[in-house]
């Protein structure tokens, strides 16, 4: 490498009257009008680069080592705006990216199925941001839905609400456990033989459960001459405080019960970290904030993503905080989802 350009204080990239160090910009002698622009210019593309250099940099490190968060923290980058930035790369093949639109432009149309007749339109008209939106809603465009309900968390008791939605590719759902039910869990674990029916025989389901021994022998007892069940996994977590208890191990885990139906393709992971039957992940900030028991946004998107593809329909019948549903839409996925509260 240059020995110049190997020292990020003496980086010349808006121009020889500009030097560049990590926490300033330094001007000298008096730049003409279109020196400034020049350099405006090209700080607005390095922005704008950096949002795709995100993406790709994440999205990769991913697929091989798992996900960033980690790196979120330690570098002190807003994890919610990395995440966004690898959906729109995602949504975009390197050849489908048009270099003078964006990376807005991108993500404006990133959720449409004919995004790229409309970025071409907006590359060949030279619409800003403001008039591709203008555009798109002007010809009532909307994501894609599929025969039944809109996309939208009901308010409605799932057992009467369940029957009129559509058979799905994942269902993806964490009902209350047993401490939380006003009747016997043997009673209400009646719900699932229902909900695992919408399942298509290509499909996978996923429902959390407490780690309760008479609730797991609960729903195994249920479930052991309906389907034939695949496994057990579990999702940990090390980062909650409380008493321990006197005579028995603190409970830092929660039971999933994973199904997949009998045409369902190999889930879509080729990490093989993510293919452990134990999922490590902390709860959501240190412990439950919006509901009792709110899941990892990250264990969301794991088990969407390896079971599903884009477009593929996703329930889930106790909606809580909406965890489901979020990344279901932030991962292309159709989805509908009831709450009762």
């Amino acid at each position: 490498m240059d020995k110049e350009l190997s020292n990020p204080n003496q980086l010349k990239l808006f121009g020889d009257n500009f030097d560049l160090l990590p926490n300033a910009l330094i001007i000298h002698g008096e730049p003409s009008i279109e020196e400034f622009e020049e350099a405006f210019r090209r700080l607005s593309l390095i922005e704008d680069a950096t949002a795709w250099w995100w993406g790709d940099l994440c999205n990769a490190q991913e697929h091989y080592y798992g996900y960033v968060k980690d790196f979120c923290i330690k570098y002190e980058r807003n994890y919610n705006s990395i995440r966004q930035y690898q959906w729109v790369c995602k949504a975009y093949e390197l050849s489908m990216r048009i270099d003078s639109l964006s990376f807005n432009h991108h993500m404006i149309a990133a959720p449409l199925d004919s995004k790229i007749e409309w970025l071409e339109q907006a590359a060949e008209n030279k619409w800003p941001t403001k008039a591709l939106k203008l555009a798109i809603l002007s010809a009532g465009i909307e994501k894609p839905t599929f025969d039944g309900p809109a996309p939208l968390i009901y308010r409605q008791n799932h057992r009467t609400w369940l029957p009129s939605q559509p058979d799905c590719d994942l269902l993806l759902t964490d009902p209350p456990y047993s401490t939380d039910v006003d009747q016997p869990i043997e009673e209400f674990a009646k719900w699932l033989p229902a909900a695992l029916s919408k399942v298509k025989p290509s499909g996978h389901a996923y429902v959390f459960i407490g780690p309760y021994p008479r609730e797991v022998r609960a729903y195994l007892n249920l479930l052991d001459n309906q389907i034939d069940l695949t496994q057990l996994l579990v999702w940990e977590y090390k980062n909650t405080m409380g008493p321990s208890p006197a005579h028995e191990y603190k409970s830092n885990w929660q039971a999933i019960i994973y199904y997949h139906g009998p045409k369902a393709a190999p889930l879509n992971c080729d990490l093989l970290l993510e293919k452990n039957a134990v999922h490590e992940f902390s709860m959501p900030r240190g412990g439950p904030s919006h509901h009792t028991w709110e899941k990892p946004t990250e264990l969301a998107e794991r088990f969407i993503r390896h079971s599903t593809k884009p477009g593929d329909i996703v329930i889930d019948c106790f909606a809580g905080t909406g965890t489901t549903a979020v990344e279901a839409e932030r991962l292309g996925r159709r989805w509908v989802a009831v709450e009762r509260n």
